[in-house]
């Protein structure tokens, strides 16, 4: 999983400068009530990334916190009734595959209570493990970071 590394750079979310990256977005790696990995299966026919599997998250609309865009974000693509307490925040990254010209707030949230009602952006796809994700041929550098730093804090197996 190193190789994620090559392609993401982390950044000082105190210094985040909105004139060099207008564009911000959340990410979020999701933990079903039974421990499943679930991630967003993006469609053939997105404008952005068709076919790439990614994390679940979206834009940060004007005026709005991360966390805030977060919270909403997951109760609109999955239902979810998120209680920020138990989310963890991983830090902010830009990827490679947008040049790093956009911002993510990047996040950790195990849906102890089991909120999460069904998909409505894409498909949900579940993992039993992190191997079994990365045999997908298509997907987001930020979904490789977020294994391996949720991994390396024990977050997930």
């Amino acid at each position: 999983m190193d190789e994620s590394k090559q392609k993401i750079r982390t950044l000082d979310a105190n210094k985040i400068d909105e004139t060099v990256y207008p564009i911000r977005f959340v990410g979020c790696l999701v933990l079903s009530k039974d421990n499943k990995i679930v991630l967003q299966q993006r469609g053939e026919n997105w404008k952005n990334y068709p076919g790439f599997l990614s994390e679940f998250g979206g834009h940060i609309e004007p005026g709005e916190k991360p966390m805030e865009a977060l919270v909403r974000e997951l109760n609109e693509e999955l239902g979810a009734i998120v209680d920020v307490s138990e989310v963890i925040s991983l830090g902010v990254v830009t990827e490679s595959i947008t040049d790093y010209s956009e911002v993510i707030y990047v996040y950790f949230w195990h849906d102890k209570k089991g909120t999460i009602t069904g998909c409505y952006e894409g498909d949900a796809v579940y993992y039993d493990s992190i191997d079994n994700v990365l045999k997908h041929q298509k997907m987001m550098d930020t979904v490789r970071w977020l294994l391996s730093a949720c991994h390396e804090k024990e977050l997930i197996t």
